[in-house]
């Protein structure tokens, strides 16, 4: 799952034109996003980041980049989540 700063239909267009197949969530309020601390400074988006949360509902990886083109590589991700 994933969590957008966007409206919902903001949202829905992106996952269609990239083609996601998981659920992307909308966040435009920065509820989430100020609840995981990754809430810009400043403005109305979120630092990328990436949370793995295991079966036992406990975050085994975290990654919170330092600007917005800051982010794990996909076998980052991928390591962390078959752990």
């Amino acid at each position: 799952m994933a969590i957008s700063v966007d409206t919902l239909e903001e949202s829905v267009g992106l996952a269609g034109k990239l083609g996601i197949t998981y659920p992307l969530l909308a966040d435009p309020g920065l509820k989430a996003a100020l609840a995981f601390g990754v809430a810009m400074d400043g403005d109305d988006i979120a630092v990328p980041s990436v949370f793995v949360i295991g079966k036992d509902k406990k975050v085994k990886f975290a990654y919170v980049g330092e600007s917005v083109t800051d982010r794990p590589s996909p076998d980052t991700i991928l390591e962390a989540a078959t752990k």
